[in-house]
């Protein structure tokens, strides 16, 4: 090895100081995340470090090429603070990134791995993003807690919310220390780079280790013995250079024409003890500082070119905050201090001006987003945490718990100190659509989503104001989506969709009538009545089966409904019958509120149908106006977002 040591020199190679120095509409970025629990665990006796006193999340894997080219390409249509590394497009040994167009209107694609030596495992967009500062880092954050906002490198976007980096200190290079408070939310941060703590303790820490008193091991593949590298399932393996060899090429020399990094998960049963992966190996991630202000950071983990040792607990880098290397990268931690950081996954709608169905609905002129599942009991869960302690607009409903057919949460404690988790209702109802919101609930829910999800009384920052400006308002005529959300001045991230857009994302076939366009008449990509199986099979919803002559529940071999029955099933539990854009649960189930043409009004609608009816109602030809204080147990709601 000490010949490749001359060659490029030990920074280079192994890590040891690495050379860190030195509006196009974009995709919603979702960030897998995992608990870190055991709050209050004590500090690694070896190094004094990871003792954490409250619970947290860490994202699952690092950050992207394609989660960072989605940031890219929504504030990076001029790059004033270099956000883009032109060695992201043009080093092939770790090249993932490339970028089109002039100043003003730049845009950013992923592109596949170059080079001759290729494995699987390396798949276009799915790499860990590298050649990033920390800089670069905590502006990925910060547009990260602010709710994924789409303009210009400001103080709404990118330069401010986890970190201050209009702070003086920055320019001299100093990173510095995560806000207490997001000014563009009024809240905690809720993502950002994890402290050393945070850090260590998602890597090392095993709360079962020492019968159960718990204790750290070695490595972060919850080993103590040093990982093989052969990328696949086995245990204790990662992407580093190991006896003599690089993971991806089997050689011990470099080969600067070979793509040496593999895809974030890739090492699929090497994850440490809370479900995280790639903490050791692929890159080296940065930290955050937590006092003063400085112009060297520490990273933690290891690379594709490092040596076991600089993979265990005890080492760490220290590198310039402005730099960057080819291996070298992030991940994020989510909520410290609160649980409420959920993810919500959209799915494309493409194929803008579409005409019309039949039945006026459906026509969309522009390309957007829609969630894949409705709103499940753990995710309004979440929001419930963060935002009503004190349930000042009455966003619970009693009813979530007292009504067995769909109930799902739980409510503890008194106002002021109210938590909320989901039920054991005929099982875990964690992943079942919630029911018992109504128009302004979900309102409130959305305007959250783009406020970043912060945690906080029920204000003009949390739930007031963002997507709708509700200042309280529960009863009467519902309002108008806000252009701009007065809480980041962008448009809003995540919003209600109007009938047209849930009906397109439900009905619509571009490739019907020979590639003209069409319209289904189920949400199954069908015009045959569904089935009601759970499992694979297509064409199947959660309904009462009125055309087969049994007229059986999913869930129940009768006709009858039982009060103490729990009728819903997991979103996607029909896993076999999408939607043409990979939507699920758009027909049966329940009813989900649209928000009609977006106007203001008295009403609002419910499309979809519902376990308890039959086929007619999940029909693309039925429609039903409602109250928007409606509240029942045969509706729910997804959101939608822009492009």
């Amino acid at each position: 090895m000490k010949s490749l040591h001359k060659k490029k020199g030990l920074a280079q190679i192994l890590g040891l100081m690495l050379s860190f120095s030195a509006g196009v509409g974009a995709e919603q970025v979702t960030m897998q995340t995992v608990v870190i629990g055991h709050p209050g665990n004590v500090a690694d006796p070896l190094t004094l470090l990871g003792d954490v006193g409250y619970a947290f999340k860490m994202g699952k894997f690092d950050v992207t090429d394609e989660q960072y080219a989605a940031f890219l390409n929504a504030v990076a249509q001029s790059d004033p603070h270099g956000l883009f590394n032109p060695k992201m497009a043009t080093d092939p040994m770790v090249s993932g990134i490339a970028r089109s167009g002039k100043s003003g209107h730049y845009s950013y694609s992923v592109t596949p791995p170059a080079g001759p030596i290729q494995i699987a495992a390396a798949t276009t967009g799915k790499r860990p993003v590298s050649y990033v500062s920390w800089f670069d880092s905590a502006r990925f954050a910060n547009w990260m807690a602010n709710g994924q906002p789409i303009g210009r490198q400001g103080i709404r976007t990118t330069e401010n919310g986890a970190y201050n980096l209009k702070d003086p200190r920055t320019r001299r290079g100093f990173a510095v220390p995560r806000n207490t408070i997001n000014p563009n939310t009024g809240a905690a941060p809720i993502y950002s780079l994890p402290t050393e703590n945070e850090w260590y303790k998602a890597a090392y820490y095993n709360p079962t280790l020492n019968n159960g008193v718990g204790g750290y091991t070695l490595y972060a593949t919850n080993s103590n013995t040093s990982p093989l590298n052969t990328p696949g399932s086995g245990p204790n393996l990662a992407n580093v250079y190991a006896q003599g060899l690089f993971a991806v090429t089997k050689q011990s020399g470099l080969n600067a024409q070979a793509n040496y990094l593999t895809s974030v998960g890739s090492y699929t049963k090497s994850q440490g003890p809370f479900g995280t992966f790639d903490m050791n190996g692929s890159v080296w991630e940065f930290i955050a500082p937590t006092t003063g202000g400085s112009p060297l950071v520490t990273l933690r983990g290891g690379g594709w070119t490092s040596y076991f040792t600089y993979l265990q607990s005890s080492y760490r880098l220290i590198g310039s905050a402005s730099g960057s290397a080819f291996n070298g990268g992030f991940r994020l931690a989510s909520g410290a201090n609160s649980l409420s950081g959920l993810n919500y996954e959209l799915v494309k709608i493409g194929h803008p001006l579409n005409k019309k169905d039949k039945t006026g609905y459906g026509a969309v002129n522009k390309v957007f987003w829609m969630g894949k599942y409705e709103v499940t009991i753990a995710q309004y869960c979440s929001f419930l945490n963060a935002i009503a302690k004190t349930d000042t607009y009455g966003v619970y409903d009693p009813a979530m718990t007292s009504v067995l057919n769909s109930a799902g949460v739980q409510r503890s404690g008194s106002s002021g100190s109210y938590t909320y988790s989901p039920l054991n209702n005929a099982g875990d109802s964690a992943q079942r659509p919630i029911t018992f919101v109504n128009w302004f609930d979900i309102a409130r829910f959305a305007n959250w989503m783009s406020n970043g999800q912060p945690v906080g009384l029920q204000s003009a920052s949390t739930t007031e104001d963002g997507a709708y400006t509700l200042k309280g308002a529960t009863p009467g005529y519902t309002t108008v989506r806000n252009a701009l959300n007065p809480n980041t001045g962008a448009e809003p991230t995540f919003f209600i969709p109007t009938e047209d857009e849930w009906y397109k994302a439900a009905y619509y076939g571009p490739s019907l009538h020979m590639g003209a366009g069409g319209y289904y008449l189920y949400a199954t990509r069908s015009n045959h009545a569904p089935g009601n199986q759970i499992g694979d099979k297509p064409n199947m919803v959660n309904f009462i089966d009125d055309y087969s002559g049994t007229y059986f529940y999913s869930l129940t071999p009768t006709p009858r409904i039982e009060p103490d029955q729990n009728y819903l099933t997991d979103v996607g539990a029909y896993s076999g019958s999408p939607s043409y854009f990979g939507t699920f649960d758009q027909t049966g189930m329940l009813y989900q509120w649209n928000d009609l043409d977006g106007t203001l009004g008295p009403t609002r609608s419910l499309r979809g149908g519902f376990y308890f009816a039959g086929g007619g109602a999940a029909q693309s030809v039925t429609s039903n106006l409602a109250s928007p204080t409606r509240e029942a147990n045969d509706t729910t709601f997804r959101l939608s977002g822009p492009n």
